[in-house]
């Protein structure tokens, strides 16, 4: 009997090395370099062929002999390991184990690839302008100083910037390269979907198949830059792993629970804020002493949240237990919080923008909006600001609003006016 291995949540480089399979291969199918942005779905690498692979390179060449052993392994696409950790784990099998990572195959995928195609086609400077512009949204991250020259981002600003893009760069993109980013974005979004059926697999299939079809177009305007000069392909590791989803969503469940959010997180919360904390000498010691301390204040919250509220144990482990599975813990805490909990030792509570003097309240008090009070550009003539915005009809759309009429009223008035010379002539 074995406890069964149902996924091993990794990037791709350590995909490469659990699977056995050299670089530029597909860990969890037979696809090569040539075929990552190929619209067909090439065959699942399984156990039984990943064995015998092995095997044919052990009796080619004397695993003993490095060099010789290494050179055969590369012939069949295998990385040298002869006995992988998997074989004797019951019937695990790579390309089910395996299972999509959403942030590294569709985030960081996102951030790397399609922001890059898009600051490739409009240029950075116009897309830091773009995201620049936007008004603040509270729990949406502004990108005051645009992102050309960031270089990572955390899992929550990469699902932000992947909300703004597709209509922050409507207009500046050709009609097929925004069609071919709407795609790929839709089929991100319907990936991380808590639940799954036929109707939403079926969903994201033709996303990805949409994605193919206009994917050509992002090469055509130039969207594929290396280092030295363009691109005409997508060999892209990420995008044939894509193919996969459907496969083991239907084999594996939702993707999302596979997630690495919660360990990368970890690496913020228990090493780096930890080490901060630190003098920089003898900083194993003080990390481990700041981690248990902040375990039993932990303790001591809960104990007293218990005691105050009289609510026995066993409740607030199933709720802990719930918002570790829910993908947003914080909307889950808030649709079952209690209006006389008592809480101790939280965080700095955040003003509401409905509590702002300067905000504009709809008449069902459901919507606030918090204008800037002091403009980006508080010189610019009104010619230059429609000329820098790329707003033709600026300066009449001003008129009508001053002068208390429409759009719909002026080019009626316009329309009238042509007919009566119409008439006249």
């Amino acid at each position: 009997m074995h406890t069964p291995l149902v996924s091993w949540i990794a990037d791709y480089p350590e995909q490469l090395m659990i699977a056995c399979v050299s670089a530029k291969n597909s860990p969890i199918s037979l696809a090569t370099a040539e075929q990552f942005g190929d619209v067909t779905v090439q065959p699942p690498r399984t156990r039984g062929h990943t064995l015998q692979k092995i095997r044919e390179a052990v009796a080619a060449c004397d695993p003993r002999n490095i060099t010789s052993f290494h050179k055969v392994c590369l012939a069949k696409r295998l990385n040298g390991v002869v006995e992988p950790f998997w074989t004797e784990w019951g019937d695990a099998c790579p390309s089910h184990f395996l299972t999509p990572d959403a942030l590294h195959q569709w985030h960081k995928f996102f951030f790397d690839h399609c922001v890059r195609w898009v600051a490739n086609i409009i240029g950075s400077e116009e897309l830091d302008r773009r995201l620049a512009a936007l008004q603040p949204r509270v729990g949406t991250r502004h990108w005051a100083n645009g992102i050309s020259t960031l270089k990572q981002c955390t899992g929550r600003e990469h699902r932000d910037l992947e909300k703004l893009l597709p209509a922050v760069a409507a207009g500046a993109l050709p009609d097929d390269v925004l069609c071919a980013l709407r795609a790929i974005t839709e089929f991100i979004f319907l990936a991380q979907a808590l639940f799954h059926y036929d109707e939403t697999i079926h969903s994201l299939n033709e996303a990805l198949r949409e994605f193919h079809h206009y994917k050509s177009s992002i090469l055509r305007a130039g969207g594929r830059l290396g280092k030295n000069g363009p691109l005409n392909h997508f060999q892209i590791p990420k995008l044939e792993l894509a193919q996969h989803v459907a496969r083991s969503i239907r084999q594996m469940g939702a993707p999302y629970q596979w997630s690495s959010d919660i360990t990368e997180r970890c690496h913020i919360t228990h090493v780096k804020m930890p080490y901060r904390l630190t003098n920089r000498r003898d900083y194993h010691v003080q990390c481990c002493r700041f981690l248990d301390r902040q375990e039993k204040r932990r303790f001591f919250c809960l104990f007293t949240s218990l005691k105050t509220s009289m609510s026995p144990l066993f409740f607030e482990m199933v709720n802990e237990a719930r918002l570790m599975a829910i993908h947003f813990p914080e909307a889950n805490w808030i649709s079952g919080v209690s209006p006389t909990e008592h809480h101790v030792g939280s965080v700095r509570s955040q003003r509401s923008i409905f509590d702002n003097p300067r905000s504009r309240v709809s008449a069902s008090n459901t919507t606030a909006l918090l204008l800037t009070i002091r403009p980006h550009c508080p010189n610019l003539l009104l010619h230059d600001a429609a000329a820098y915005l790329h707003l033709d009809d600026l300066i009449p759309a001003l008129g009508d609003f001053f002068s208390g009429r429409t759009y719909t009223t002026r080019n009626q008035e316009v329309g009238k006016a042509k007919f009566e010379d119409t008439d006249a002539d």
